[in-house]
């Protein structure tokens, strides 16, 4: 699964909202495992989950702390 994290992470590090079928769509894994790995990031403050309209965005010390270090 860490794989897949880098690449979500990879995706959100602009800091804008990424609905979940897009994310699903450009990792080409299902639902399922793209919820599972956003509501992890959710679970320690890496990123923000809008339920309602199934987004997600990276909090923005994560945001700064990854960009320290993906450089």
């Amino acid at each position: 699964m860490g794989s897949k994290i880098t690449m979500i992470l990879e995706i959100l590090r602009d800091g804008e909202w990424h609905k979940i079928e897009e994310l699903q769509q450009r990792m080409e894994i299902d639902e399922y495992k793209v919820q599972e790995i956003t509501k992890f990031l959710n679970k320690y403050d890496f990123a923000t989950i809008d339920g309602a309209n199934k987004k997600v965005k990276i909090s923005k010390d994560f945001q700064k702390f990854l960009a320290q270090t993906m450089t």
